[in-house]
């Protein structure tokens, strides 16, 4: 009887042992007896503008969901002492095109396993001139959970990628430069030639219409209409800068001139191939050009005044030898 008492009692301790080993050891040795995928969701709204070169920056909204998918996960949700636990996800920028700057203004995301609410980030997205007119841009993120270990479920780690695509808008913009400057001091039988140097700095090819006003009286001016301007983002680059010649032409009747004028040029840039009227117009740019002229001029019936002096020379002679006659 006391044999058995006694071995009853090295039964007791030893199994008592074994269990305080398996509360030590299994939680760490052995988490992940039964593991749960879980399954990180990021959604968001297709862009329904086109993205504007150097317009500052949009924000995509993006809603995280974080579910626990396959075996365990009902019971995880129902029962397991993790269902409360904290689960952090990670919100990174993994790779975008040269010509886009990305950032993810709330990147970490906090929620609890089994909280099926969405949470809310957002996409900021900035696109330079270099961005392609009309072409589709695309900027991958990434979502990470940690892995949650447990005395009998683990919940592992979870990492997905996702693709936002946009749309490129068109940025027209063109500089216009005048390398002789824009004031002019010539002869009222002169002509005043000013090159206006256009360059597109727009991400599309882009027509420019040109066009004079203010027109002062009796002076004349002269340029191209238009003018056709390749796109620097574009494989062939060709063509992006062209010089147009302004001519003006002051009036040059009979006499002494001392006039100045200010004539004003009009430059209007848009697509090149432009449908859709003026949502792919840029801003009119006004250049004005100062021209003074002074001097003395025959005037284009310089031929009478010539003739009338002659004969008055002529009478004057016949006068002056008549008199000698007498």
């Amino acid at each position: 009887m006391k044999k058995n008492l006694k071995t009853v009692k090295t039964g007791i301790i030893l199994g008592l042992v074994l269990i305080s080993m398996f509360a030590v050891f299994i939680p760490n040795a052995s988490a992940g007896i039964i593991k749960v995928v879980p399954k990180i969701y990021v959604n968001f709204s297709q862009q329904k503008d086109n993205v504007i070169p150097n317009s500052g920056a949009i924000v995509i909204p993006l809603h995280i969901t974080f579910v626990l998918t396959g075996i365990g996960a009902s019971t995880v949700a129902a029962n397991s002492l993790l269902k409360d636990s904290p689960v952090s996800i990670q919100l990174k920028v993994e790779s975008k095109p040269d010509w886009v700057q990305a950032s993810i203004i709330n990147p970490a995301i906090s929620t609890k396993l089994t909280d099926t609410e969405a949470k809310e980030s957002q996409l900021s997205i900035t696109v330079t001139e270099k961005a392609p007119v009309f072409q589709q841009g695309s900027v991958r993120i990434s979502a990470t959970s940690k892995q949650l270990p447990g005395l009998l479920y683990t919940i592992a780690q979870d990492v997905e990628y996702y693709d936002i695509p946009f749309q490129i808008g068109y940025w027209p913009v063109v500089s216009y430069v005048e390398p002789k400057g824009t004031s002019y001091t010539i002869g009222p039988m002169d002509t005043a030639g000013v090159d206006i140097i256009l360059t597109n700095l727009g991400n599309g090819p882009t027509h420019v219409s040109i066009e004079p006003v203010g027109i002062p009286k009796d002076w004349s001016v002269s340029i191209a209409s238009s003018a056709d301007l390749a796109s620097a983002v574009s494989q062939n680059s060709e063509g992006t800068t062209k010089t147009v010649r302004l001519n003006i032409k002051p009036p040059y009747g009979f006499g002494f001139h001392n006039e100045q004028q200010s004539i004003q040029i009009k430059f209007t840039p848009q697509l090149l191939g432009n449908t859709q009227g003026s949502a792919l117009v840029g801003p009119t740019e006004t250049i004005t050009i100062t021209v003074q002229s002074i001097g003395f001029s025959t005037g284009t019936g310089y031929e009478i005044p010539s003739i009338v002096i002659v004969l008055i020379v002529i009478a004057l002679i016949v006068y002056l030898y008549m008199r000698r006659k007498k």
